[in-house]
């Protein structure tokens, strides 16, 4: 087991500038690069200022997008600048014979939303308005307008004479009036979301007779968009517009993740960042994707931060989440999710100990975990409650399903308290190890050694003082350790080096002290949730039989929202500001991969995939 992160390795691939977007999107798929340019001004820039061209294809999105096939993907080796103007160039020819047809299709969609709108009102003010053809054909002296406005619109209507009529999707107003005072009360209508109704003039005069005369329209509008449709599906297919797409957006991303690569006439350098120890899964991956590059891991120019990865097993990966909302580890700091994956679920599980609502977190976090992968720790914390639940006796709150394989909590409240006490002492212990060994990493063991070793030790006699009072001698030891430390490291001023040791160590031994009796808040919230289940069932049992199964089914849905998001915070309060606080800074740089390019048909790319696993 290791709890050192490793820095990424420095790699370059030289390749000739018609292969860029191939060997970049190659090198993205594999998940374990990181570009960064090498910083030459001698050399030019790999990708030439596309921003005036792909603002073009921005602009022609806005208007066709939802015209368009899905992009695809299409192999091609040609330089940025020439692929995406020829991909320009192909949505141009595309977009001057599709306009006639989308026009046409526009009106179309228009036509039948109009239709749906009319069918809905005659349905919904059947029989109760004049004959329809009447309708229609009002116009001269007297015309007659049927609006439909939301059920909430305060309405102040100008014309002669209103009829309302109340429906489900809103209220249909019949304004019968003078054409010229209708039109004159349009943009009044309009500004109280009415919605005018349009009578053509074809309609029948019953209601029967007009639904089925819009129903045969409906079904003649919808046979000219499938024309339509598929006809513009064809135009697309011959003017390989989902390859342009696929071409297009390849080139924004290449001008957003390779913009600051070096370049000469006919070669490009892709340097960065790699999880590949030595270069081989990259240049293996480029040789499967046929794409001509070389590849090398070499030392990193002067000046580049090389970035940390966390070397974790899939199961511990989740847990990583806490080192995360500290930073990233640096390479001379210990990555303790190893160990967060055995001390969370440890504090989560005692907390929340019940076997029923144990299992169903568990099973919570099985299923959410593809969606939000860090609440894959779900799992074992769930599995972990569900065992301290069988230690307490408890199922879903009832304490009288199964026996007690060691304590009731609220028998001996006292007893879980020394219990989370000791764990607390030895978590802190541990990070005091981490610690030392971190100082070992860095060259500083025998500083580590000279005085931080004397607290460790005086906490270790604290810790064992309730079990022997001769441990208080270690105390002693450890404080006299630490403050001679302290003044030997400054020999020319050895009685100002003692003084501030021993405030030093009073405070630091202080804080340790508090930190440890924080742990107390363990056995405090396992003797609160086994209280409030006490109560749920104490309330079930005067419900009656009915009522106790309600009671018990609300009182287990509380304590698994209110409780589980209590216990989560507070175990990771522990974890953040008890245990991370004696080791872990985290002042490392974050090992971001490039994410390839969300395309379709990726060919050969695709099926060659390789992935890097961490060494």
């Amino acid at each position: 087991m290791s709890f050192r992160p490793f820095q990424a390795n420095w790699f370059e691939a030289v390749t000739i500038r018609k292969q860029l977007a191939q060997t970049i999107a190659v090198l993205a798929r594999t998940g374990a690069v990181e570009l960064e340019s090498r910083g030459d001004d001698s050399c030019e820039l790999a990708v030439p200022n596309l921003d005036a061209a792909l603002k073009d294809w921005r602009e022609l999105a806005r208007k066709y997008k939802m015209y368009w096939p899905a992009p695809r993907f299409s192999a091609f080796s040609e330089e940025p600048a020439s692929i995406l103007d020829r991909a320009l160039s192909a949505l141009a020819v595309w977009r001057s014979e599709a306009d006639p047809v989308i026009n046409r299709l526009e009106q179309l969609s228009a036509d039948r939303k109009a239709l749906v709108e009319l069918s809905q009102a005659i349905s919904a003010t059947a029989g109760e308005l004049p004959p329809l053809g009447l309708i229609a054909h009002s116009e001269a002296r007297v015309c007659a307008w049927l609006f439909l406005f939301p059920h909430e619109t305060a309405r102040t209507l100008p014309p002669v004479l209103i009829m309302e009529i109340a429906a489900a999707e809103g209220i249909y107003v019949l304004m019968v009036g003078r054409p010229g005072n209708l039109r004159d009360s349009e943009a009044l209508l309009a500004g109280l979301k009415g919605t005018r109704i349009v009578f053509p003039s074809w309609l029948p005069d019953t209601p029967q007779a007009a639904l089925e005369e819009i129903s045969r329209k409906d079904v003649a509008l919808k046979s000219e968009i499938a024309e339509l449709e598929e006809k513009l599906a064809n135009l697309s297919g011959r003017s390989g517009v989902a390859a342009a797409l696929g071409t297009i957006e390849l080139m924004q991303w290449l001008s957003e993740q390779a913009r600051s690569l070096n370049a000469s006439k006919r070669l490009v350098w892709v340097t960065g960042w790699t999880a590949d120890e030595d270069g081989t899964a990259l240049e293996k991956a480029l040789q499967e994707a046929r794409v001509s590059a070389l590849v090398q891991v070499a030392e990193a120019p002067q000046g580049h931060e090389a970035p940390v990865l966390m070397k974790n097993p899939p199961w511990v990966r989740s847990f990583e989440i806490f080192v995360r909302l500290l930073g990233t580890p640096t390479i001379s700091e210990a990555d303790p999710s190893q160990l967060l994956a055995i001390i969370a679920p440890l504090l989560f599980g005692f907390m929340f100990g019940d076997v029923g609502q144990g299992l169903v977190l568990a099973l919570a976090g099985f299923i959410l975990q593809r969606r939000m992968p860090f609440l894959r720790m779900l799992i074992p914390c769930g599995l972990m409650a569900a065992v301290f639940g069988v230690l307490f006796g408890s199922v879903f709150a009832r304490e009288d399903i199964i026996p007690a394989l060691w304590v009731r909590p609220i028998s001996q409240p006292v007893l879980l308290l020394k219990i989370t006490l000791g764990a607390g002492a030895a978590i802190l212990l541990l990070g005091l190890v981490l610690e030392a060994v971190q100082a070992q990493w860095r060259g500083e063991g025998l500083h580590w050694l000279s005085s931080r070793a004397g607290l460790a030790t005086a906490y270790v006699g604290l810790v064992l003082s309730p079990l022997t009072a001769t441990s208080l001698w270690l105390c002693a030891a450890g404080a006299a350790w630490f403050v001679l430390g302290a003044a030997l490291e400054a020999p020319a001023a050895w009685l100002t080096g003692i003084l501030t040791g021993a405030a030093k160590f009073l405070e630091q031994s202080m804080q340790l002290a508090m930190n440890t009796i924080s742990f107390t808040r363990v056995g405090a919230f396992a003797l609160a949730h086994a209280g409030l289940s006490s109560a749920i069932i104490a309330i079930a049992d005067t419900a009656g039989t009915l009522g106790s199964v309600i009671v018990l089914a609300l009182g287990n849905m509380l304590i698994l929202a209110l409780e589980g998001l209590v216990v989560a915070i507070q175990t990771t309060r522990l974890i953040l500001f008890e245990f991370f606080i004696r080791f872990l800074k985290g002042g490392g740089r974050e090992f971001k991969p490039l994410a390839p390019p969300d395309l379709a048909g990726w060919g050969s790319l695709e099926r060659h995939q390789t992935s890097v696993s961490l060494p």
